[in-house]
């Protein structure tokens, strides 16, 4: 199965996506990267998921309809 993850790069997100690739599902993760609190953190939550296979992620904001459309 395919699941999208919003928020993919913040704590809640990352630790979901890395728990569905564990059970062997492939992530899309979706985020628009804030600066809310700090990106840096993000960043390293996305270099984490990045070297796993199985996962993807698409910079964007939700409410942009042609990126959600083009996934």
């Amino acid at each position: 199965m395919t699941v999208l993850v919003t928020g993919a790069a913040g704590f809640i997100g990352s630790n979901v996506a890395h728990a569905l690739l564990d059970r062997g599902d492939a992530v899309i993760g979706f985020d628009n990267m804030n600066d809310y609190y700090d990106v840096t953190l993000k960043e390293a939550r996305l270099r984490r998921l990045e070297l796993r296979d199985g996962f993807s992620f698409l910079k964007a904001e939700l409410a942009d309809r042609e990126a959600v459309i083009g996934l």
